[in-house]
């Protein structure tokens, strides 16, 4: 009989981090997977994507409409409360074997918190990892707290979860899942890129922008993302920039990105599809903002990162990474001394990656259907 996973995605950067690990699911003969699509998934702000999953084939099996459109902290928060009333009812009426809880948003803390009452063992993917000053890190312990099987993207983190008192076989290092949408999306030319995202032409060397409130600074978002793109357009020919995700400071970074729109180096876009970003990456001279993607995917594409204020900071990270402060002169001669390097060949091209060989799924969807789900499993305990 087959183990029912139910997974859980709320948001565009965080579905394309575990799509793999959702196909894995299905692909496997011992597991059946149930998707909840939730958040900014069904926003027309957002581009609406869960179109994407829907063309993607996975099996939805329901949809809960929790973004407020708010700028407020207090917003995720109730967001967060409309998504546990919902996936409560859900999870009681599923019953499935497993619950999947990715990353370190409320979405998967309401998740895992289900499974805790439910009796309902929590595979948490993404846990261990370390990023300071923004709420997200606690919110991914305590996932990890809650949680049965961990996952973790790297070895610092799954020794970090030891150290905290996990008991060492509950976790198990199986790299980072966006590595393998990176390895498995195929080459396109430039020329083919440029039709998919409605501009004439690509002109290298060129910039991705993408910047996200921090939790702690959500009243400097609107500034911090106005520095950015102030140093980005002085300092690179031709701009190509994302919206943020949906956290609280999120409309001021829209109110910026929108006053350069009209820029004749930008380009604009609430959602880039996926097979062209992630060749728009592969060709790009710099990612520069704050996602988490410039840390942990972009050392598998050999593509240098110019990591922008606090957010991020403190967390493992490859040779490709250069942290910078908030200003608009920092940032630019950040700028210039990195497209210098691209010109003589000193780049990334040589840095390290330590998140994996592009084959996660395959080993999240191999431990759901192997650990044995008994009393051990479930009745968690820590070594301290």
């Amino acid at each position: 009989m087959k183990r029912r996973v139910l997974g859980l995605t709320a948001i565009r950067s965080e579905y394309f981090l575990q799509r793999s690990i959702l196909r894995s699911i299905v692909n496997h003969p011992d597991l059946e997977l149930e998707l909840v699509v939730a958040g900014a998934h069904l926003s027309p702000l957002h581009d609406e994507t869960a179109r994407t999953i829907e063309q993607d084939g996975l099996p939805v099996v329901e949809r809960i409409d929790s973004l407020l459109y708010s700028d407020r902290d207090a917003a995720r928060l109730k967001g967060a409360a409309l998504q546990l009333q919902v996936l409560s009812h859900v999870i009681d009426r599923q019953r499935p074997d497993w619950l999947l809880a990715v990353g370190d948003r409320e979405e998967p803390l309401a998740l895992s918190l289900c499974g805790a009452y439910m009796n309902i063992p929590v595979a948490h993917y993404g846990a261990g990892d370390r990023v300071v000053g923004n709420a997200d890190d606690t919110i991914r312990h305590a996932i990890s707290r809650i949680g049965h099987l961990l996952l973790t993207t790297n070895e610092d983190a799954r020794l970090r979860l030891i150290r905290a008192g996990e008991q060492d076989w509950r976790v198990h290092n199986v790299g980072h899942a966006g590595l393998d949408r990176l390895r498995l999306t195929p080459a396109l030319t430039p020329s083919t890129v440029a039709d998919l995202l409605g501009i004439p032409k690509i002109r290298p060397p060129y910039a991705v922008v993408i910047q996200h409130p921090l939790s702690s600074e959500i009243g400097h978002a609107g500034a911090d993302m106005e520095e950015t793109l102030a140093a980005t357009v002085e300092g690179v020919a031709q701009i190509f920039v994302s919206y943020p995700n949906s956290d609280a400071g999120s409309h001021r970074i829209v109110e910026v990105i929108e006053r350069y729109r009209t820029h004749p180096h930008v380009h604009v876009f609430r959602n880039i599809p996926d097979t062209a970003f992630v060749n728009l990456l592969r060709g790009a001279a710099v990612l520069l903002g704050n996602s988490s993607l410039g840390l942990l995917e972009a050392p598998f594409l050999r593509l240098p990162v110019i990591n922008v204020g606090h957010r991020q900071c403190e967390r493992v990270h490859a040779e490709n990474v250069r942290f910078v402060g908030g200003d608009r002169k920092e940032i630019l001669a950040a700028i210039r001394r990195l497209l210098q390097e691209h010109k003589t060949q000193r780049d990334a091209r040589t840095c390290s990656n330590p998140f994996g060989d592009g084959h996660s799924g395959e080993r999240v969807a191999r431990l759901l259907a192997t650990t044995p789900i008994d009393g051990r499993l479930l009745n968690k305990d820590l070594t301290f």
